[in-house]
């Protein structure tokens, strides 16, 4: 069997993703978000599965993680 992958297809599959952007610092990625820094590291960070992470003393986030995360939290509600 042969599948056939059309033109916007593959055009999808090779479009670089947001995904290796990563948005370094609290502020930056509260603001990228709407919220503050305070909100990103006393809440945001203490959720299960947040996709802030802290390496080094320093905050950081793949911004395609943090899109996809904001999403599913919406969904449960």
């Amino acid at each position: 069997m042969t599948n056939h992958m059309s033109p916007e297809v593959f055009d999808a599959v090779m479009k670089p993703r947001p995904r290796d952007r990563i948005i370094w610092t609290l502020a930056a990625i509260g603001a990228r978000i709407g919220v503050g820094p305070d909100f990103v590291r006393d809440t945001l960070m203490k959720q299960p599965g947040s996709p802030v992470h802290e390496i080094g003393g320093r905050y950081y986030a793949f911004e395609e993680d943090l899109i996809d995360f904001l999403r599913f939290e919406q969904r449960k509600t």
